[in-house]
């Protein structure tokens, strides 16, 4: 195994010091070209022979070195840049092992089938699709060795098993994609990534990159608080949001019947595939009607659909029209994971809240590189549907705060643990779901909780009869569990963990071990919020609100929707806005020339749309 520090300063010392080559032909737009005659740039070999690229896109290298240099890294690239290769092409060169963390089944699916595509076929899925027998062969081959890139989902690392299998590997680098997702300040907090911080400690990677589309300045150091990481020891790489192929138009309609004017008159000049986001469900069935109405093959999309009628205009969208469905609208529940290259328009019906999630969602058009483009239908009225969200969300205060922690306290305990549901905290305190989970949120920064992540209140345990694996005779406390759970099924959770003396969240974990080695079958809806209590409520109440360091959440949100209708009402350059919000250095007389107000022809209608 070759020194990869030496390595990279060999590399250097050539590219300081480069022979005499003819100059390289242009690279495409947005990228670096590197030379590919310098003798010795192994990584720009290894990047041809792996994925048939001739060169790095900007800071693509950069990051590459840094990681094999055993540096932790931040990268916030913009959808569609290529992160992934950041740490894929790295896993294949450094000497252990490489733990991607994935928020989507199908996103892994995706990244292990482009692997493959490519050769690569030293990279396993471990996650909740498998079936056990695959489940057992891929962590066979982990045992093994013969895994170089491992993808799996955050709750796999709930398993004390899975951990210490890991820890009997050399990590050389482990992954966070889609690291905006522990911030449960951003806009798309998972609960699931809350224990990654106890799987960072517990595993003691060389290295962990971190990897986000969207992220705030403010949102990127709550990422380091949360998972516990030295933000100043960070390599920080970031790109700018902006796309070069996304055309970006804003129209101002005063009600509902002229944002209906407005959409059929941008359809008639868009083609292709299309999503259409609204802010409420029935908005986006009588839109999907309407529109089909008109000859369109349109379908809608929201979370109170089933499982297989959301899978089911999915997958017609995917097909690319074939199954009549060109065009879907829907709620933000169509989100995360919809990967489809040639989206050719993302229209918002309904302003988002914040920047970042209009971002998120105007990302998925034009992943192929080809022009695309976005459309908000801004009406003023839109943002009293987002005001009512942050009064329903607003509890940072110390009474309200103090009183939900004495709720907590109260609720029936295994050691410093306490469980409840949502709506059992929401009649307990009289707060909405938001305001819980933002005071639980804001509870935890200041030390006073942990929120470990969901458990079931109820869940059901059948043992296997024709496992073949048996518990090792000198494991007594897993076969007298194994009994335990036997005789008690269906289980009353709490109670379990009481009547036996098991710590909540161990119980999870070997139940999790269970399942994984074929020993039972275990299922129950994860609703009950699992808490840590580390300080009391009267400690928190002889705390001044300038000791607890309070933000005023409030405007915190208000400026979020702010900035969000600043953009809708921008009269010099939406990039520019939008590029300083998200941190970027511009200057004031930069022009974006992507969006409507820096070239008129972006405009897909003018202000006052044509009558069908």
């Amino acid at each position: 195994m070759r020194n990869y520090r030496a390595l990279l300063e060999e590399i250097d010392q050539l590219l300081e010091s480069p022979p005499n080559t003819p100059e390289p032909s242009p690279a495409p737009e947005g990228t670096i070209s590197e030379d590919a005659a310098i003798e010795g740039d192994e990584l720009l070999a290894s990047l041809t022979r792996h994925f048939g690229h001739s060169y790095f896109r900007e800071n693509q290298r950069e990051i590459i070195e840094a990681i094999l240099k055993e540096e932790n890294v931040l990268a916030a690239f913009p959808t569609g840049y290529g992160k992934s290769l950041c740490y894929q092409l790295p896993a294949l060169t450094l000497p252990g092992l490489t733990v991607i963390v994935s928020p989507l089944i199908s996103l892994m699916k995706d990244q292990v089938d482009g692997l493959k595509r490519h050769g690569v076929h030293d990279v396993a899925l471990i996650n909740s699709s498998l079936r056990l027998d695959e489940y057992q062969w891929e962590y066979g081959r982990l045992t093994r060795g013969e895994v170089k890139l491992l993808y799996i989902a955050p709750e796999r690392l709930r398993s004390r098993r899975f951990l210490e299998l890991l820890n009997s590997l050399t990590i050389s680098l482990f992954v966070i994609d889609e690291a905006h997702c522990i911030s449960q300040w951003g806009h798309d907090f998972r609960p699931a990534y809350l224990g990654l911080r106890d799987a960072i400690q517990a595993l003691h990677p060389r290295t962990t990159a971190l990897f986000t589309a969207t992220a705030t300045p403010e949102v990127r150091e709550d990422i380091f608080n949360a998972l516990g990481i030295d933000g100043s020891t960070c390599r920080r790489f970031s790109r700018s949001v902006q796309r070069a192929n996304l055309k970006f138009s804003v129209y101002e309609a005063a009600n509902d019947s002229k944002k209906y004017e407005y959409l059929e008159a941008c359809l008639r000049n868009l083609e292709g595939n299309g999503i259409i986001y609204a802010g409420r469900r029935g908005e986006t069935e009588n839109i999907a009607r309407r529109l089909r109405t008109r000859g369109y093959q349109a379908d809608f999309y929201h979370a109170g659909l089933s499982a297989a009628e959301r899978k089911g205009v999915q997958e017609r969208f995917f097909n690319d029209g074939q199954d009549g469905v060109d065009l879907v609208v829907a709620t933000n529940a169509f989100g995360m994971g919809i990967d489809k290259p040639n989206i050719r328009y993302v229209v918002h019906w309904t302003m988002t809240g914040t920047l970042e999630a209009y971002y998120q969602e105007t990302g998925r058009a034009g992943r192929d590189g080809k022009p695309s483009h976005c459309v908000l239908l801004y009406c003023p009225e839109d943002r009293e549907l987002h005001e009512w969200f942050v009064n329903e969300e607003n509890v940072l205060n110390r009474r309200d705060l103090v009183k939900l922690l004495e709720i907590l306290e109260t609720l029936p305990a295994v050691g410093n643990f306490r469980m409840a549901t949502g709506e059992e905290l929401s009649w307990l305190s009289g707060f909405k779901d938001a305001k819980i989970r933002v005071g639980i949120s804001y509870l935890e920064k200041l030390g006073y909780l942990r929120r470990r992540y969901n458990v079931p209140s109820r869940l059901n345990v059948r043992l296997s009869s024709s496992n073949n694996r048996v518990l090792h005779p000198a494991d007594q406390s897993r076969r007298k569990l194994l009994q335990q759970l036997r005789r008690k099924s269906p289980i009353h959770f709490l109670e379990f963990c009481r009547e036996f003396g098991l710590r909540p969240h161990r119980l999870m974990e070997q139940l999790i071990d269970f399942q994984n080695d074929g020993h039972l079958k275990y299922w129950g809806t994860e609703d009950l919020l699992l808490i840590e209590l580390f300080k009391d409520s009267d400690l928190l109440a002889a705390t001044s609100a300038d000791e607890l360091g309070f933000t005023d959440y409030k405007e915190h949100r208000y400026r979020q929707i702010d900035q969000i209708e600043r953009y809708a009402r921008e009269k010099g350059c939406r990039g520019r806005l939008v590029r300083g919000y998200f941190g970027e250095a511009v200057e004031a007389d930069y022009r974006c020339g992507s969006c409507d107000l820096c070239d008129p022809s972006i405009r897909l209608v003018e202000n006052e749309p044509p009558q069908p």
